[in-house]
C-alpha cells in the first residue's frame, strides 16, 4: 500500500488470522543490507509534479508520459503524506489516470494507476467506501493484468492479490483466499525481488493455515532488495516481517 498498494483499500483484516500468527514462536533472521533504491523525497516529488503539471499545460508532445508519470507521482505523494492531505493526492492522482485512460485505453499505466488510486481514495473513505468501490478497482486492475502482468514489479498480481485477501467473502464482497494465493504466488514468481510480494503472499498463506511456507516467505521479504515506490517502504515492509516473525 506506507505500502503501497497500500495497497490496504479496506480496514478489514479479519481478527482470526492475528489469532493463528499470535500463536507462532519464530527466530527472526539477520536483516540483509538494502540495495540502492531511491529516497522518496516530498518535496522532490512537488517539484517533479509542477513541472510536469507545466509542462502538459504547454505541449502535446510529450502528453501520454507526463500523464503517466503525474499518476504515479501523485499516488506516491499520498502514500507519503499525513492523513489529512492522502485524499487530495490521490484525487489529483485518479484524475490524471483517467485523462490516461479516456485518451489512450490501450495502456495499461492509465488503468493500472487508476485502480490504485482510486484504492487510495477507497481506504480514505472507510469500509463502506471501499466495498462499493472494489468492483470498479478490480476491474481496472484485470485490464492492466491482461496487457503486461509484470508491470511495476508484478502490481497488477500483487494488487488483486490483495484486495482477494483483504476483502470479505461472497456475498459481501469478492474476498477470496485462493484466488489471492494464486495471484500472489504468480506476483513472486514474476519479481521475486520484490519485497511486498512477499510479504502479501506471507499474509495469505499464515490465514490459510500453512505457517511453514508463510515463514518462509517472511523471511524472503527481510532479503528482498527491491519495492515499487522506493526505499523508505522496503524498510516498512522489512519491519512488518519482523514484527510477524516475532509474534508468539
Amino acid at each position: 500500500m506506507g505500502k503501497n498498494i497500500s495497497l490496504i483499500f479496506l480496514l478489514l483484516v479479519l481478527s482470526c488470522w492475528a489469532a493463528s500468527c499470535a500463536r507462532i514462536r519464530w527466530p527472526v533472521p539477520e536483516v540483509a543490507a538494502p540495495e540502492e533504491q531511491p529516497v522518496c523525497d516530498v518535496d522532490h516529488l512537488q517539484t517533479e509534479i509542477a513541472s510536469l503539471e507545466d509542462e502538459l499545460s504547454r505541449e502535446d508532445e510529450n502528453r501520454t508520459n507526463c500523464l503517466i508519470r503525474l499518476a504515479r507521482l501523485y499516488f506516491t505523494l499520498g502514500e507519503l503524506s499525513s492523513k489529512e492531505e492522502k485524499s487530495r493526492f490521490f484525487e489529483k492522482g485518479r484524475y490524471y489516470s483517467q485523462m490516461l485512460v479516456d485518451e489512450q485505453p490501450q495502456l495499461l499505466e492509465g488503468h493500472y494507476w487508476l485502480a490504485l488510486n482510486q484504492g487510495g481514495l477507497a481506504e480514505q473513505g472507510g469500509a463502506r467506501r471501499g466495498l462499493k468501490s472494489v468492483p470498479e478497482i478490480v476491474a481496472e486492475m484485470e485490464k492492466a493484468l491482461k496487457i503486461n502482468p509484470a508491470y511495476d514489479q508484478a502490481g497488477p498480481h500483487r494488487v488483486l492479490g490483495r484486495i482477494y485477501f483483504e476483502c470479505p467473502a461472497w456475498p459481501l464482497s469478492v474476498g477470496s483466499l485462493p484466488e489471492s494465493l494464486k495471484h500472489l504466488q504468480e506476483a513472486v514468481h514474476l519479481a521475486p525481488e520484490n519485497s511486498t510480494n512477499h510479504l502479501f503472499l506471507s499474509e495469505t498463506l499464515l490465514k490459510m493455515g500453512r505457517k511453514a511456507e508463510g515463514r518462509q516467505e517472511l523471511e524472503q521479504v527481510l532479503t528482498a532488495t527491491r519495492h515499487s515506490l522506493c526505499a523508505q517502504f522496503l524498510e516498512e515492509d522489512r519491519q512488518a516481517a519482523q514484527r510477524l516473525l516475532q509474534k508468539k
